[in-house]
């Protein structure tokens, strides 16, 4: 059982964490901090501040994901609900999984990847990324793609 004098003193280590970050966010300088809340020394505040900043940033991350899968959820439950009736051909059924598909998409991400892979979605990469997919396909085997360009140049020129 964790004594009323160390819980005390957490509360005490957390709340001096919590007014270091402030002071760091308010652009207090480390030495500054450390004198005015007794650190040892401006690197042991800054240690302090930068654990503290992480357990923030994890616990954050946390949440998000936590909020994530109950969303997921929410939009499963609700497919359950649509789902026999937009087999059966009900168009209104239809366009409610049609949203729920594109907002659970949206949510994973998955609005944001191309169909070749590729994680820029300019014309220029998408046809280079699909000329790459052809020439892959269709080079003959031990022919250099320099070769076949300038057999396709040679005919277009008539020779």
């Amino acid at each position: 059982m964790v004594s009323s004098r160390r819980r005390a003193s957490a509360t005490v280590v957390a709340e001096r964490r919590a007014k270091a970050v402030q002071m760091r966010i308010a652009g207090v300088s480390p030495t500054v901090i450390a004198e005015s809340l007794g650190y040892a020394s401006s690197a042991a505040a800054v240690k302090d501040i930068t654990r503290a900043m992480q357990k923030a940033a994890k616990a954050e991350q946390i949440a998000s994901e936590e909020l994530l899968k109950m969303e997921i959820d929410r939009l499963d439950r609700l497919m359950a609900g649509i789902w026999s009736k937009a087999l059966q051909g009900d168009v209104k059924a239809v366009e409610q999984a049609e949203k729920l598909i594109t907002r659970r998409c949206s949510l994973l991400g998955l609005d944001l990847i191309n169909r070749n892979g590729s994680e820029s979605s300019d014309a220029v990469s998408l046809l280079g990324a699909l000329f790459a997919q052809m020439q892959a396909r269709h080079t003959p085997a031990g022919l250099p793609t320099v070769e076949i360009v300038d057999a396709i140049e040679a005919s277009e020129d008539g020779e």
